[in-house]
């Protein structure tokens, strides 16, 4: 078997789905603690959001239970930002709804922060992009919480969610919505080969 080019310290299927399109070789290791001691990931952290998700992104790589310590670790972390202020991965269905009313029919922004590691060295990329949410036609809320798909997703959404029709990007990359932005895994990979000659 051809060893990966980097362990995935995600247990996201989405994540490893673009890895996959993209052709490049992986495997997918335990992450580390995404949140510090106390923390919590519903609801919203204090702090600036790209921040955050850097934060997080580096405890999960730092913290992996990697099988192979010669190829490096990826760590991804993504984020919904309103406005300034984290919106985190809901508790329940009350939860989810109060969020998806209040993103709709506004913009917000998405940060997914990539953290790569290697010999204790890291290398970290911050992606970003902006997202519509329309007003939600009659109905159209109460299908996509019927279908549980926000379950486990900062904001309550995922954009790639069969079940909803309302989020699009309007400036950025699709896939840093998704989840992991394959260009910054690229360039990360690439800081990494030159500087390790």
């Amino acid at each position: 078997m051809t060893a990966p080019e980097l362990w995935l310290a995600s247990t996201s299927p989405r994540r490893s789905d673009l890895l996959a399109r993209a052709g490049i070789r992986f495997a997918c290791c335990e992450p580390g603690p995404e949140y510090a001691a106390g923390g919590d990931e519903h609801g919203s952290e204090r702090g600036e959001p790209s921040a955050l998700a850097l934060q997080r992104a580096a405890r999960k790589g730092a913290g992996a239970t990697v099988p192979d310590p010669a190829v490096p670790v990826l760590a991804v972390d993504t984020v919904v930002d309103l406005d300034g202020r984290e919106l985190g991965k809901p508790r329940d269905r009350a939860q989810a709804e109060a969020m998806l009313r209040e993103l709709a029919g506004r913009t917000h922004r998405v940060h997914t922060a990539h953290w790569l590691g290697l010999g204790g060295r890291s290398w970290s990329r911050v992606a970003t992009a902006v997202v519509a949410c329309g007003e939600h036609a009659p109905g159209a809320l109460e299908r996509y919480l019927d279908s549980g798909q926000w379950r486990g997703k900062a904001g309550s959404y995922g954009v790639q969610d069969e079940a909803q029709g309302f989020f699009r990007v309007v400036a950025g990359a699709y896939d840093t919505v998704v989840g992991l932005h394959v260009p910054a895994v690229v360039e990360l990979l690439a800081l990494l080969r030159a500087e390790s000659g």
